[in-house]
């Protein structure tokens, strides 16, 4: 179960699907915007470490989610990493990006799994799947995926504003 004020259970449901392993998980909520201050510092600060994590963002002016996940986490992730124009990107082959037109929207749902694993996470900022395949930036997000580094299914030149984010630490039950 997500305790989640962003997406409906069904959605959770789906998602857990999505990382699959037929497993039963933890989802514990380790930072959430409006408890915590949506910025690059207050994530980093709340994110650090190698843990599976599931990232939802609720966007402004839309009701539209976009979310993802990382099976090795975000920020200080250790050495296990590869140097590009002066910043670390890391291996993964589990991540994944997705978005929902809505907070139970199970209709127009994209999802996009990271193809360039070399470079599935890059340690910037606030989070950044792929070199801004889904990223954050303070109180940006950007899911322009113009690095080719996540299948191209979830590619918009917008740059949204986020209302709530959540971050969750995963672990096996």
């Amino acid at each position: 179960k997500i305790e989640s004020n962003i997406i409906k259970p069904i959605l959770a449901k789906l998602i857990v699907n999505w990382i699959g392993n037929d497993q039963l998980y933890r989802f514990k909520l380790i930072y959430r915007g409006s408890r915590d201050g949506i910025s690059n510092k207050s994530f980093r600060k709340k994110c650090k470490g190698r843990v599976a994590s599931l990232v939802l963002i609720k966007v402004k002016e839309t009701n539209k989610v976009f979310g993802g996940y990382s099976s090795i986490g975000f920020c200080s992730l250790g050495d296990d990493f590869i140097v590009k124009e002066g910043h670390r990107l890391y291996n993964s082959s589990d991540n994944f990006i997705f978005s929902f037109e809505n907070s139970e929207d199970t209709q127009h749902m994209k999802i996009s799994r990271v193809v360039n694993k070399s470079q599935a996470i890059l340690d910037g900022n606030g989070f950044n799947f792929g070199w801004g395949s889904l990223a954050m930036n303070n109180v940006s997000l950007h899911a322009n995926n113009n690095s080719n580094n996540y299948e191209n299914n979830l590619k918009t030149d917008t740059v949204y504003t986020i209302e709530e984010i959540e971050i969750f630490n995963i672990s096996n039950q």
